[in-house]
């Protein structure tokens, strides 16, 4: 299964699998997606399956996009081997908007 972006009442929300196959794919989309989106968006990862590095890369692209904007970045329902892997690679301070 690959990554599936959708935007629902007003958040992006991220479902299925985002590894090195698709990262550069569901990067530029969401990209696009968030471009759209107010300045102080929102992303749900509940339906996110397999979080890894590559994971933690896109979404550190997605919330220096925002960054860009003046706006911020709320990741919200993250799997906790996405906040493994934050901690440990000591990216957490990255993205503090997380929830």
């Amino acid at each position: 299964m690959s990554a599936v972006l959708a935007v629902d009442e007003g958040t992006l929300k991220v479902s299925g699998a985002l590894d090195f196959s698709n990262a550069d794919a569901c990067c530029d989309e969401g990209l696009a997606l968030l471009a759209k989106m107010p300045a102080d968006a929102v992303v749900d990862l509940s339906g996110l399956q397999g979080a890894s590095t590559i994971s933690v890369a896109v979404l550190l692209r997605w919330a220096r996009s925002m960054v860009a904007r003046n706006g911020r970045l709320r990741i919200t329902k993250v799997p906790e081997r996405c906040r493994a892997i934050l901690r440990v690679s000591g990216l957490a301070e990255a993205l503090p908007e997380i929830s």
